[in-house]
């Protein structure tokens, strides 16, 4: 009856965890699961079966190192063991310590790994008084599917920006010079915006930004990552739309580095893209969004970076706590 009534209460409740997009479904050799995944933190029950054996576990775990597709992990598993094999019918109890990893196969799958030392303690019974312990090392290895409504933000695709009220795609579309194809889609935009923004603050695309602007296009994270910090600091102001693309980079510090660049920029269109990154499941890049806010100088940030104040990394704390000092003009 209780077994039952658990069931129906995570039943209720799996359409909204599963809205969030951190629910997962495991599949391991020989066990099922359940897992939902926090930023740092992630919390699983599982059952496994087999010979006569059932095991009913929940685990703990701490994500050390998340850099897609690699998340390093460590944690704690405690469960109750039920047997009835070979004549033998008893209860007991299982402790676990482990570490592992796990990979993204592809948007939604992963695979999972991990090592674990074991704490086994049996009671038979019918005679009370024999128990069994002892020390198993265990490896676990299952498939893990993900779904839901948000999902990670690293796993998903992240709208672009949009470009007074077009998308990056249409502007480019629209404004491209017809036989320059030659260029990056990067240059595309920004030579389109030249000539607009040139109005306003009497400046041209200089040969040296084109060509870190190009570079913004490279397979080469580390080339992007250089090219953006250089935008940054020189100040491009037709480099915002294409540094704002790199928002949704797939490396963390590609995006960390975006977002400072944008700061120093200080064009307040970039202000609300900005602020949708301070979920970013990587620590680096809320904290480096932190700063590139409080740069943009936009007051409004002052709001927006205060749920920071509660995150669970003290450089993420810390990085919040100067730029609203920043935006309040006390620094």
């Amino acid at each position: 009856m209780k077994r039952l009534a658990l069931l129906t209460i995570a039943l209720l409740l799996l359409p909204a965890a599963s809205y969030s997009g951190d629910l997962n479904l495991g599949f391991g050799y020989p066990y099922l699961s359940v897992k939902y995944d926090f930023p740092v933190l992630s919390a699983e029950a599982r059952y496994a079966a087999g010979s006569g054996i059932s095991v009913y576990a929940g685990r703990g775990y701490w994500n050390f190192h998340r850099a897609d597709p690699l998340t390093g992990f460590a944690g704690v598993e405690a469960g109750y063991i039920s047997f009835n094999s070979m004549s033998m019918r008893g209860t007991g109890y299982e402790a676990a310590l482990f570490v592992g990893g796990q990979y993204r196969l592809s948007r939604d799958f992963f695979l999972l790994m991990d090592f674990a030392p074991t704490l086994i303690m049996l009671r038979h019974s019918v005679y009370t008084d024999v128990t069994v312990s002892g020390v198993e090392f265990v490896v676990n290895a299952g498939v893990y599917y993900r779904f839901g409504g948000k999902g990670d933000a690293a796993a998903k695709e992240v709208k672009k920006p949009k470009i007074e009220g077009e998308t990056f795609v249409a502007v480019r579309k629209a404004t491209a010079p017809e036989k320059d194809l030659s260029l990056s889609p990067f240059v595309f935009v920004a030579k389109s915006l030249a000539a607009k923004e040139a109005a306003v603050d009497g400046k041209l695309l200089t040969p040296r930004e084109e060509e870190l602007i190009t570079q913004l296009d490279s397979k080469d994270w580390q080339v992007r990552r250089k090219a953006a910090f250089e935008l940054g600091r020189l100040k491009a102001v037709y480099a915002v739309e294409p540094l704002l693309v790199l928002l949704a980079d797939g490396n963390e510090k590609v995006r960390g580095i975006a977002a400072m660049a944008l700061g120093r920029i200080g064009r307040n269109r970039a202000y609300l893209p900005m602020t949708e990154k301070l979920r970013d499941p990587s620590s680096y890049v809320r904290s480096s969004v932190a700063k590139g806010i409080g740069y943009l100088g936009d007051k409004r940030g002052i709001k927006a970076l205060q749920r920071l104040l509660k995150d669970e990394e003290p450089e993420v704390r810390r990085s919040a706590q100067d730029a609203i000092a920043r935006l309040k003009g006390l620094k």
